[in-house]
């Protein structure tokens, strides 16, 4: 019968291995812990802080593009080109939803602050869904250890 522990090395969050060297007049110990359930958090948080970074890159965009309607940018300079080319994708599902108020050159986007909530509502629940998925609810450590001793001579 092994002392050793089954299964599988990811199914424990913890995990210590200590290697010690004996020779004469030296002792060096060496202790490795992996904490699978920290590294997975970390991952997480990363995937988290991208989610939320293409969020914020699209609000400003969307944002960018409201104030330029707003403000009856020129439609032809580089700049409006470049965000209403960007944002037009994104915006698409909402232009039929409501009417646009327009004054004179400026118009009101309604559908672009409604395209801004949606996505921002839409990357929450991504984000805590990937939150969900991959917490973990339970932490446990596996510790092993083995004492090997050698009978005195005579002994049997």
């Amino acid at each position: 019968m092994s002392d050793k522990p089954q299964g599988n090395e990811e199914a424990v969050d913890r995990r210590a291995d200590t290697t010690v060297t004996q020779q004469p007049g030296y002792v060096s110990t060496r202790q490795v812990t992996r904490d699978v359930a920290a590294e997975q958090r970390l991952m997480t948080y990363k995937i988290n802080r991208i989610v939320w970074t293409v969020l914020g890159i699209l609000e400003i965009m969307l944002g960018l593009r409201f104030i330029l309607k707003l403000i009856a940018a020129n439609p032809n300079s580089g700049f409006s080109v470049f965000i209403y080319g960007f944002t037009g994708m994104f915006v698409a599902p909402f232009n039929s939803l409501l009417g646009t108020p327009t004054w004179g050159d400026s118009s009101i986007e309604i559908t672009t602050l409604i395209a801004m909530g949606i996505y921002a509502l839409f990357f929450w629940v991504l984000a805590r869904v990937i939150q969900i998925v991959s917490d973990r609810s339970t932490s446990r450590t596996v510790s092993s250890s083995s004492n090997d001793r050698t009978p005195p001579p005579g002994s049997r």
